[in-house]
């Protein structure tokens, strides 16, 4: 009863499939689900596990077959995945799967499958031929690449620095420009951390950033492409921060919206603190007339080292971003508000940071005072 039931099913299907039987399939887009908006899909031709990487293959027509419906073992012949490019393989019946007429999904072996295969690099175009015959080919239908390969860190040249910008760049090859790979620190007993701003610079070089509070310690760097391969280096940064500058301070703490105003920095370090060892930069957070909800980390102006614990600079209340122009009406200015944060930035590495309860305000009248030393903006020079 139960094979009487499996022919019948099957001659069914074989009657609805009778218009497309011996009709050529048409392929028309191969993707990996992994990058699915690339124009010419990427494949890995290592790593993917036991069964390799998927990929999905749209077109027309595609037409499997009933088989030996008179047996004890019927079965469906499907339509045979042929790759041709440097490397030519025609896929086993266990790595196509017949989902309808428009879609084959194929498993493409790897160095690292079971069995594996390396396929060679380069442009492959796909065929497609039905049981009761007719082809599809795609040319051009994807590209296999060769997994990356992370050769070294190179750490910022100043060494870390606490609370600021860390720039890497990570060295190897068989990198992909113009995409854009995922790259995470791990680090035990911690969630992942990912980088951002990723630059793939060229096959060989990836130019990206440690984020602002990445803890101290040894991290593995694990980068993956697009493709899906990947590529882990145990132990490849070791984050250790420069120790910061001593507790800073500013007089006066106000400015007076149509003038930039020139303010004192105190440096009190203690400890293993630094006091200043050169000109720093100093940045102001805050946002500008122009986009009053945006903050922006806009650099002081005319910065003077006048000790090791003590530097003046121009806050540009009035030009902002922009060079000083002279236009009492300020377009480019620091918008009304605050407190707003300093960041200083030694060029020894060190860092420090006035945080917004104790930092610069914009007013319109500068007879405000503040209880940071009751300081203001009088308009008179520093000494």
């Amino acid at each position: 009863m139960r094979l009487q039931v499996t022919a019948t099913a099957l001659l069914a299907l074989s009657a609805c499939s009778r218009t497309t039987e011996g009709s050529p399939p048409v392929v028309e887009r191969v993707y990996n689900p992994r990058a699915r908006l690339a124009d010419v899909a990427r494949v890995c031709n290592a790593q993917g596990g036991q069964t390799g990487w998927r990929l999905e293959v749209q077109g027309k027509r595609f037409t499997p077959t009933p088989a030996d419906v008179l047996t004890d073992t019927p079965s469906v012949d499907l339509p045979v995945v042929t790759l041709r490019g440097p490397s030519t393989h025609t896929l086993a019946r266990g790595q196509v799967f017949y989902v309808r007429p428009e879609l084959l999904l194929v498993d493409l072996p790897t160095r690292d499958s079971s069995p594996p295969l390396e396929l060679a690099p380069g442009l492959y175009a796909l065929e497609v031929t039905n049981p009761l015959g007719g082809t599809g080919l795609l040319a051009n239908a994807f590209t296999v690449v060769a997994p990356p390969q992370v050769t070294r860190v190179v750490p910022p040249s100043s060494g870390y620095v606490s609370g600021g910008i860390n720039p890497i760049v990570i060295e190897g090859r068989d990198f992909q420009p113009g995409t854009s790979p995922i790259i995470i620190l791990r680090s035990e007993g911690e969630a992942d951390q990912p980088l951002f701003n990723v630059s793939v610079v060229s096959e060989t070089r990836i130019e990206t950033e440690i984020p602002p509070g990445t803890r101290e310690g040894r991290y593995d760097l694990v980068l993956t492409q697009m493709d899906g391969c990947s590529a882990a280096v145990p132990g490849a940064l070791d984050v250790r921060y420069h120790p910061p500058l001593g507790t800073l301070s500013i007089s006066p703490r106000a400015g007076r919206e149509p003038n930039d105003t020139r303010i004192r920095l105190h440096n009190a370090p203690t400890g293993t603190q630094r006091a200043f060892t050169g000109v720093p930069e100093i940045f102001i957070l805050a946002p500008l007339r122009s986009a009053p909800s945006v903050p922006r980390r806009i650099a002081l102006r005319a910065v003077e080292l006048r000790s090791a614990t003590e530097v003046t600079a121009d806050v540009p209340v009035c030009s902002g971003s922009e060079p000083p122009t002279g236009d009492g009406k300020c377009p480019h200015g620091l918008a009304i508000g605050g407190p707003y944060a300093l960041e200083v930035v030694d060029p020894s590495g060190a860092v420090g940071r006035v945080p917004e309860e104790e930092g610069f305000a914009v007013v319109m009248d500068a007879s405000l005072t503040f209880d940071s030393d009751s300081t203001r903006d009088t308009g008179a020079a520093l000494p």
